[in-house]
C-alpha cells in the first residue's frame, strides 16, 4: 500500500482471521494481531476507558478555556491544546487503533483556520473535546448494537440475531448488511475504515456474513463470550470473583429458579401485605385504627416466623405447594391453594427499552452521578436519600441484569 495520508485498513489474513492495519501518514504500516470479527468485537467491547475519560472530562470541568466570559485569551486555548494532545498517550497500550485515530483527528482539528469570530477559540476548544471523547462515544454505540443483536438471543440463528438488529437499529443494521460483502472478489480481502464506528460495522458485516462462530452473552458476569459448541451456553470461562462464572452462575440460577415458583411468589405477596398492614397501623392515630386490620409488630414477627419455617419445609420438599399456601394463609386471603410454575411473560424491560431507544444512548451522560430523591415507600417516607448512578442504573436494570448484579450482597 503507497498512501501519502494516514488511513486505516482491515486486512483478512488466513481461516477466517482479519488484522487491523494502520497506515501511517509517513509510510509506516503498522499490524495488530490477526483475529476473528467476534474476538474483535468483544475485545473492542470492553477496552477500559475510565481513567481515560475521566481526565477528558476533568478538561471539560477543570479548564479556563470553557468559563463564561467575554474575551477569552489565545494562551487559555494554547494550554488546552497542550493538555488535550498529552491525553491519546493513556491509550497507546490499551487501544492502538484509538491511539492512531487520534492522532489524525488532533492533527487536523489543529489545522482549523480562524474564522475572525469572537467565538473560534471556544468552537476549536470543543471540537478538540469531541475528537478526545471519540473511543468511549463509539464503544457505547458498539454496546448498544451488541445489546441490541445478541442479548437473549442464544438460541438464535446469525439471520435471526441480524433481523433483530434491523428492528432495533435498522439504519445500522443496513451499515453491517453481510449483503454488502457480496460483491467482494474471493481470496485475501481488504476493506478500508474512515472511523473507528466504520471499523466495527465492517467486523460486524463479516461476523453475521459467517456461522463457525456466535457472540453470547454470559447470564452470570454480563460479559459477551464465544461458546466453543453449538450448543446452547449460557456461561463463560472466565473466573469472577474466585471462582468460574459457570460455577457461581449454576448455584445461583438454581436460586433463581425458586423465585419463579408461583407458592413462593404468593408468599412474598402476602408478605409484602402483611408489611403494608404493619406500617398503616403503626402510623395511624389512634381513633383511626378502628377501620384498619390490627398488625402490630408482634403480630407481624409471629407471622414471618411461621411462614420462614413453612418456606423452609416447602423448599425441602417437606410440604406440597396447597399445604405450604395453607399455612402461612393465616387470616385467610387466598381464595384456593392451587398452585403450579408459573410462566412469567418475557417483555422488553425498562432499561431494554431505553437502550432500544438510541443506538447512541450513553448511561454515563443520561445518568447524573448522584441525585436526592424523596423516599414515599418504605419506614423513612418522608425523609431525603442520595441515589448514586450505580443505583440509579440498578433499578431501571432490575429483571435484566446478571446473575452476579441481581444477587450482589451491598
Amino acid at each position: 500500500m503507497a498512501f501519502d495520508v494516514a488511513q486505516l485498513f482491515l486486512a483478512e489474513t488466513d481461516n477466517g482471521l482479519f488484522s487491523v492495519v494502520l497506515h501511517h501518514e509517513i509510510g509506516i504500516e503498522e499490524r495488530l494481531p490477526a483475529a476473528t470479527p467476534a474476538e474483535l468485537l468483544i475485545a473492542a467491547s470492553e477496552i477500559d476507558y475510565t481513567d481515560y475519560r475521566r481526565e477528558v472530562q476533568r478538561l471539560w470541568d477543570e479548564h479556563p478555556l470553557f468559563e463564561e466570559r467575554l474575551d477569552i485569551p489565545v494562551a487559555d486555548l494554547e494550554d488546552f491544546v497542550a493538555e488535550a494532545l498529552l491525553l491519546p498517550s493513556m491509550l497507546q497500550e490499551r487501544d492502538p487503533v484509538s491511539f492512531f485515530l487520534l492522532g489524525e483527528l488532533l492533527h487536523r482539528s489543529l489545522q482549523m483556520k480562524d474564522d475572525g469570530s469572537a467565538s473560534f477559540l471556544l468552537k476549536a476548544g470543543h471540537q478538540i473535546l469531541r475528537v478526545l471523547r471519540e473511543p468511549f462515544r463509539v464503544q457505547t454505540y458498539l454496546r448498544n448494537v451488541l445489546e441490541a443483536a445478541f442479548d437473549g438471543m442464544e438460541r438464535s440463528s446469525q439471520q435471526e440475531r441480524f433481523e433483530k438488529l434491523k428492528q432495533t437499529y435498522p439504519d445500522v443494521a443496513q451499515l453491517c448488511d453481510p449483503a454488502l460483502l457480496d460483491h467482494m472478489p474471493e481470496g485475501r480481502r481488504v476493506f478500508s475504515a474512515h472511523n473507528l464506528f466504520g471499523l466495527y460495522l465492517l467486523e460486524l458485516a463479516l461476523y453475521f456474513q459467517q456461522d463457525k462462530q456466535r457472540i453470547a452473552r454470559c447470564d452470570y458476569c454480563w460479559r459477551y463470550f464465544i461458546p466453543k459448541t453449538k450448543k446452547v451456553t449460557r456461561y463463560c470461562d472466565r473466573v469472577t470473583d474466585g471462582q468460574s462464572c459457570k460455577q457461581r452462575g449454576a448455584n445461583l440460577a438454581r436460586l433463581e429458579a425458586t423465585e419463579k415458583d408461583e407458592a413462593l411468589l404468593i408468599c412474598k405477596k402476602l408478605r409484602d401485605r402483611m408489611y403494608s398492614r404493619l406500617v398503616r397501623w403503626q402510623d395511624a392515630a389512634p381513633s383511626e385504627r378502628d377501620r384498619l386490620i390490627p398488625m402490630d409488630y408482634d403480630d407481624y414477627d409471629a407471622w414471618s416466623e411461621n411462614a420462614r419455617l413453612a418456606r423452609m419445609a416447602y423448599l425441602q420438599g417437606d410440604l406440597t405447594a396447597e399445604a405450604f399456601l395453607q399455612k402461612i394463609d393465616t387470616t385467610h386471603e387466598l381464595e384456593n391453594y392451587e398452585a403450579g410454575k408459573a410462566e412469567l411473560k418475557t417483555e422488553a424491560t425498562a432499561w431494554q427499552k431505553q437502550v432500544a431507544s438510541s443506538w447512541a444512548f450513553d448511561r454515563e451522560s443520561f445518568y447524573p452521578e448522584s441525585i436526592m430523591v424523596l423516599d414515599t415507600t418504605s419506614g423513612k417516607k418522608g425523609e431525603w436519600e442520595i441515589l448514586t448512578r450505580d443505583e440509579l442504573l440498578r433499578q431501571v436494570q432490575e429483571g435484566h441484569q446478571s446473575l452476579r448484579e441481581k444477587y450482589r450482597k451491598d
